[in-house]
């Protein structure tokens, strides 16, 4: 699997008041760079399922 790195264009990442939505009553506590780390984790945590998923695929064809 490759190395899991940050995004690096602002572009990738959904914006804060976005991530508080999709939080809902779980974000009214958070500060935004508590949020911010959250949606960072949450976006190398769904790029690694990715990469599980399609290798799985790969290796059943």
């Amino acid at each position: 699997m490759d190395d899991m790195v940050e995004p690096q264009d602002p572009r990738d990442l959904l914006p804060i008041p976005r991530c508080r939505q999709l939080l809902g009553d779980e974000a009214i506590d958070l500060t935004d760079a508590e949020v911010e780390e959250l949606r960072r984790h949450a976006h190398v945590l769904a790029h690694a399922l990715l990469e599980v998923f399609l290798h799985r695929r790969a290796q059943a064809e």
